[in-house]
């Protein structure tokens, strides 16, 4: 049986082929030298320059063949996650750039850090309220009883709004996993998505906050011209 090849052309597998249409190809410029290349045997992809069996020389110019479409369930397909580490120089696999998932890869620590931490935050948070509500019901002159609660409330609505920015950065930490796993523009679209979230609440909470931050300082303008009025 003759040699097959595969190579890859704008980001997609394209073959199996005979090793005289490959040079064909590489003849005609439809494939580049700086292409990848791949055949059984081979450990990985490598560029159509440093395969042995091809750089003895393009075939003779004038055969300008058409790019042959991927044979489905190709036997001679390596796994996806070779195509990838051969491909690192930025081509896409999938449609998604290689690059684009190694930068997502090199975030995906830091997104499920800061998710983590916001979990074990909260779980403090929440010993915090315990804490407060105990010492409010059995202090002994000290801490009015309205007080414990009071902070086991602010104690609680801290956690509360904390727990949606931690969970959505675990999702994104996790969507990124699934995308260096399986890149795909479906797995790059829920990455993004999940990004979003985060931000987004993220926003919204930085809006709620200001808004508060601003009528508590129009509250306490008032208050102050009431008091100086009324003395």
């Amino acid at each position: 049986m003759a040699t097959q090849w595969k190579y890859i052309q704008q980001g997609q597998a394209m073959g199996p082929v005979s090793e005289d249409q490959v040079k064909a190809l590489l003849a005609s410029g439809s494939l580049g030298w700086d292409d990848l290349v791949w055949r059984e045997g081979m450990p990985d992809w490598t560029t159509a320059r440093m395969a042995p069996d091809l750089a003895q020389g393009p075939a003779p110019i004038g055969l300008d063949l058409p790019p042959v479409p991927a044979a489905p369930q190709n036997p001679f397909s390596p796994p996806r996650a070779a195509l990838l580490e051969a491909q690192w120089g930025g081509a896409p696999v999938d449609g998604v750039s290689a690059d684009v998932v190694e930068v997502l890869r090199q975030t995906k620590p830091w997104a499920r850090l800061l998710g983590v931490l916001g979990f074990i935050g909260i779980g403090f948070m929440l010993l915090a309220s315990v804490a407060m509500l105990a010492v409010g019901s059995f202090a002994r002159g000290g801490m009015p009883a309205g007080l414990g609660v009071g902070m086991m409330l602010a104690y609680l609505a801290m956690a509360g709004l904390q727990f949606p920015a931690a969970l959505f950065l675990n999702r994104y930490a996790s969507r990124i996993g699934d995308l260096v796993a399986n890149p795909s523009q479906g797995d790059l679209q829920e990455a993004l998505a999940a990004q979003k979230s985060f931000w987004r609440y993220v926003g919204i909470l930085t809006l709620l906050f200001m808004c508060l931050y601003i009528a508590g300082i129009a509250i306490a303008i008032a208050v102050a011209t009431v008091f100086r009025a009324g003395h």
